[in-house]
This record gives C-alpha cells, sequence and structure tokens, in this order.
C-alpha cells in the first residue's frame, strides 16, 4: 500500500495549497496528493507547534525530522532566529517543502534522505511516521537520542492509542528523561532530553 514514508511515483499529480493559522500569523503551503496531511494542517502537528512555541525560546540549531511538505520548519522559523535543518523521506514532499520555504522567504538546510546521517542540534522535532510501524519509529528515536545535544529537547507528538505510553517506556529504557508537557485530543507532548 501506497503511503507518505515512500516515494511512490504512481501517485498523481495534483497541486493545490491551504492555509492556516498560528498565534494569529497565517501560512500558506502548496501540497499535492501522496504527502502527509495532504489537505491541512494535521491536529498532532497544530498542538506540538503550539507547545513548542510556548516552552521554547529560539533554539540555535533545529532539525525538524519528517519534515514533509515543511510545515513545522517554516512555521517555527518564522518566529524564531535559527538554524533549520529539514529532512524527509519522501521526494516529492521535499520539491514542496522546496516551494514552500521560497514561498516564506525562509532559509533552511532541506535534505531528502530516510534519516539523520549528520549533525547535533539543540532541538529535534518528530511526528513519527505511525503507519511505518514500530521497528522504523524506533529507529527514529534512536536517531533523535545520538544527535541530540547533551542540554537539547526532542519534541514528539503522538497519539495515546497510537502508543505513546509505550514511547515513553521506550526513551525511559534508554536512560532518557521523559516530560508529558501536553495531552490534547487524544496526542501526548512529550519532551525528551537526555540523563545529565
Amino acid at each position: 500500500m501506497s503511503h507518505y514514508f515512500i516515494n511512490d511515483e504512481k501517485v498523481k499529480d495534483q497541486p493545490f495549497t491551504f492555509s492556516f493559522q498560528i498565534k494569529e500569523k497565517k501560512f500558506e503551503f502548496e501540497s499535492n496528493q501522496g504527502v502527509f496531511s495532504k489537505d491541512k494542517l494535521d491536529e498532532g502537528t497544530k498542538i506540538l507547534l503550539n507547545t513548542v512555541l510556548e516552552y521554547e525560546s529560539n533554539p540555535e540549531t533545529v532539525l525538524d525530522l519528517g519534515c514533509g511538505i515543511g510545515v513545522i520548519g517554516i512555521v517555527l522559523s518564522s518566529f524564531w532566529k535559527t538554524n533549520m535543518t529539514m529532512i524527509d523521506i519522501n521526494a516529492r514532499a521535499c520539491e514542496l517543502a522546496k516551494k514552500n520555504l521560497e514561498r516564506h522567504s525562509i532559509q533552511a538546510t532541506l535534505k531528502n534522505d530516510d534519516g539523520i546521517k549528520e549533525g547535533n542540534f539543540e532541538c529535534i522535532l518528530l511526528n513519527p511516521p505511525i503507519r511505518t510501524g514500530k521497528k522504523v519509529i524506533y529507529s527514529l528515536f534512536d536517531q533523535c537520542l545520538e544527535h541530540l545535544n547533551e542540554d537539547g529537547r526532542l519534541w514528539i507528538v503522538m497519539r495515546k492509542q497510537h502508543g505513546a505510553q509505550s514511547a515513553v517506556n521506550y526513551f525511559e529504557e534508554k536512560q532518557a528523561n521523559v516530560e508529558r508537557v501536553a495531552r490534547d485530543k487524544g496526542y501526548w507532548i512529550m519532551k525528551i532530553t537526555k540523563t545529565r
């Protein structure tokens, strides 16, 4: 079955735009078939953005892992002056992210890749690709921990019914600190830090 975590060249080309507001700032994004949450800002990402903007203050280096069409990286870059990196495995999503960065006049490092290959970050954000299964998701968790600064923060949004508690248990087994910062509409926003 085709989903946004793979490159499916058979997905038809049907470009369109959608818009939304975060903290009274309006954003408009180019989108298409074959990408995550193609026609709207998904609820989990919205809750994650609002939470992170409340608790973080202009981190120096930020990674939007699984950036899709660029929503998280672009929204946060519009509020912060930061060195933003965005990574996604989906080539179509990356093409759209590039267009959306240009549309919003934002500079970022954009990579079409299946994970984090280099660099360390003060702040990493991840809305895990649930459909890919636990093996892929937990591999991304491990990469995040490996590339997180010693004093950095990893922010994750997951639905309780999609295994949020299991994710908490996994990070605690890895000797990381987990704080559930927000809970809204079945979504948990978790802040993970390394044990000092």
